[in-house]
């Protein structure tokens, strides 16, 4: 029985079941199951700083745009390119700029039911697209305006085509693996980490112990071409690898982290990890309507190997390990765990199997429950700059004015340009699409003064990415804002990932008065301020510190 639920072909199956679930109804099934996922609450996260990274750049005319990647974020070009048309036909609102994502994984949900029912039979096929299509990392970053869940439809895709290609079953054999070899090209554009899914499919062929001899020449010559073609990328690329110095050292909590990420959450790690392990046993002894893969050496490789690299590659050169850079490998799990589900529905007579299946799928859906729910609250990313935006929209007046304590600020701030745009910028010395990045260029703090004793009505914005120690220059700015007073402090809003304060002017600024004639001598003469009385001393230095507190 259970070989007959991942392995026997359709003309052993019921006629209806078996014309459904080989059928295009299937992977539109898992497909229709991922948009409805993410689409239900796909604009309850607030825009967090990479999202403000793809509001900036994809606002831009394209020759603005390829100015941005001289100096940053040339491994997102193709994202940003690829949004920039979206962009101008539905704007740049949250659901707007999230919606490709849910669509490309809705693409990954169908694709995935595609692999599996070749590799190990339809009903697991179907149950592996349902499984990624639920499953909480998957609906995350389909709610994000960021380029990972486009990595993982074309990983996807590119695995298809891979299994399509090799194998005495394939069909035209040239034309699949062409086809695959413009997947890993697309892939490595969109993510350069992607592309450790080629050592992957290449431990998938030496496990599929196929002796074809056309097989290994197809294989490299297309995987190599695109691999050659993506040389000048990565060069280029690897000047701007200071953009990720910020990531940590591998450690044990980040193995148990990824287990977290990929399974949903704590309580999942263990019967997922069960299901997939049962899933990949029984794919040993499957092949899928003659193709030659079984489905554990497709989907364990594409599991294991590129997140073990980059762990492995982390802990003796510089760290390159995130959670989010290993989403294209969930598809591999999400097959093995169908594999798992189809494995019990085969258990004993049909009906006990089918309602064992049920039972295990429905109590891990009930587990992902309170999980979805939180990606879904508007602080579930690692910044909520809805709030302030909304709060700017709110309490603003026409003429405020606005100064970031940083330009990390100000690339916050560009999430919502509708909002903040409406503010004086005063300590902009040149805007992020003339500086040709995200940040801008500020002024200097002494260059402060001027707008700061004008303004009426000031906005102060922090962030967490000025981190618990700012330096120097944050706190020139601060206090600059002292010296220009005096203020009071109308109001303070701390939101998830900062800090915004309005301050109101209670009089008028009064110009520090200038030190002349002999009186400013004793101030910068050291020997004879010794020799003078208290009392002058007080006298000459009272205009000086009156300066930093008004």
């Amino acid at each position: 029985m259970t070989r007959l639920a991942l392995d026997s072909p359709a003309r052993d199956e019921a006629p209806q079941r078996a014309r459904w679930l080989a059928g295009p109804a299937a992977p539109l099934a898992a497909a229709v199951a991922a948009l409805a996922v993410t689409v239900a609450g796909i604009a309850g996260p607030a825009f967090w700083l990479d999202e403000a990274a793809t509001v900036s750049v994809t606002g831009r005319p394209a020759g603005q745009m390829l100015r941005v990647f001289h100096h940053l974020d040339l491994v997102h070009a193709l994202y940003y390119l690829i949004m920039r048309p979206w962009v101008m036909v539905f704007g740049d609102g949250e659901v707007a700029l999230r919606l490709p994502s849910a669509l490309a994984t809705a693409a990954a949900a169908a694709g995935i039911v595609l692999i599996g029912r070749r590799c190990a039979g339809p009903l697991a096929g179907l149950l592996a697209g349902l499984v990624y299509a639920g499953s909480v990392a998957a609906s995350k970053y389909a709610m994000e305006a960021r380029s990972y869940a486009m990595v993982t439809a074309v990983a996807v895709l590119a695995t298809y085509l891979l299994v399509r290609g090799v194998g005495p079953g394939g069909r035209r054999p040239w034309r699949w693996l062409a086809g695959y070899g413009v997947a890993i090209a697309v892939l490595g554009l969109l993510n350069l980490d992607a592309l450790l899914l080629l050592p992957a499919h290449g431990v998938t062929l030496l496990a599929t112990r196929d002796r074809a001899p056309r097989t290994w020449l197809r294989w490299p010559v297309c995987g190599g071409v695109a691999g050659a073609a993506l040389i000048p990328f990565v060069l280029a690329a690897q000047s701007q690898s200071d953009q990720v110095n910020w990531l940590p050292r591998p450690t044990l909590t980040t193995v148990w982290r990824l287990l977290k990420f990929m399974t949903g959450n704590h309580w999942l790690v263990a019967p997922v990890l069960a299901l997939a392990v049962a899933g990949a046993v029984a794919g040993v002894r499957t092949r899928g309507k003659g193709t030659g893969a079984p489905l554990t050496a497709v989907a364990v490789p594409w599991l294991l190997l590129p997140p073990a690299v980059l762990i492995a590659v982390s802990l003796v050169a510089d760290p390159m390990f995130i959670d989010r850079y290993v989403l294209y490998c969930l598809p591999a799990l999400s097959l093995l765990t169908g594999a798992g589900l189809a494995l019990l529905a085969g258990v004993g007579r049909p009906p006990v199997g089918a309602l064992l299946a049920a039972a295990v799928a429905v109590a891990l859906v009930a587990v992902t429950v309170p999980t979805q729910l939180d990606a879904r609250r508007q602080d579930a990313k690692l910044d909520d700059l809805r709030t302030p935006a909304d709060v700017v929209r709110r309490e603003a007046h026409r003429g405020d004015a606005i100064l970031y304590l940083g330009a990390v600020v100000r690339w916050d701030a560009a999430a919502y340009p509708d909002a903040f745009g409406r503010l004086d910028d005063v300590g902009m010395a040149e805007d992020p699409v003339r500086a040709g990045n995200i940040l801008g260029r500020d002024k200097f703090p002494n260059e402060l003064r001027g707008p700061l004793s004008q303004a009426q009505r000031l906005w102060v914005m922090g962030s967490r990415s000025l981190g618990k120690r700012p330096g120097p220059l944050v706190g020139r700015r601060r206090l600059m804002i002292r010296a220009t007073g005096p203020w009071r402090i109308a109001h303070v809003w701390k939101y998830k990932g900062g800090r915004l304060t309005l301050y109101v002017r209670t009089g008028p600024y009064e110009s520090p008065a200038k030190p002349h004639g002999p009186a400013a001598k004793p101030h910068r003469t050291a020997p004879k301020p010794r020799t003078a009385t208290p009392k002058t001393r007080t006298a000459t230095l009272k205009p000086h510190t009156g300066t930093a507190k008004p």
